[in-house]
């Protein structure tokens, strides 16, 4: 089913990443060494996310689509990283993605990971 939603979605011309956070409750303790509660709703994952620029998510209904953004848009709309802390947090993850955003976009403002 990814595949084919990858497939669907290449014309786009750009890479969509797509994530099953399901799962992530299993995993997640081993590679991290943090604690990850398993999710009993799709909101509850992207409320976990390592910024709140990107917790955004959009589910179809049968008569429209819904958007989930708890922080908003204003960040993406002015291109800003900023870190979202939590239980399962990690400095060093955010870096590392930060980083690798920065790279993509380097017209990106990454805040550090304690929100300065």
């Amino acid at each position: 089913m990814i595949r084919q939603l990858q497939g669907r979605l290449a014309h786009l011309g750009v890479e969509i990443e797509i994530r099953n956070q399901a799962r992530v409750h299993l995993w997640y303790p081993r590679k991290h060494g943090l604690p990850y509660p398993a999710l009993h709703c799709s909101t509850a994952g992207i409320d976990r996310f390592l910024t709140r620029t990107t917790k955004v998510g959009i589910r179809r209904t049968s008569s429209s689509d819904e958007v989930y953004a708890p922080d908003g848009f204003d960040d993406i709309a002015d291109m800003i990283v900023r870190p979202n802390p939590g239980p399962n947090f990690s400095a060093a993850n955010y870096e590392a993605k930060a980083t690798r955003w920065k790279k993509l976009w380097p017209e990106l403002t990454v805040l550090a990971a304690d929100g300065t």
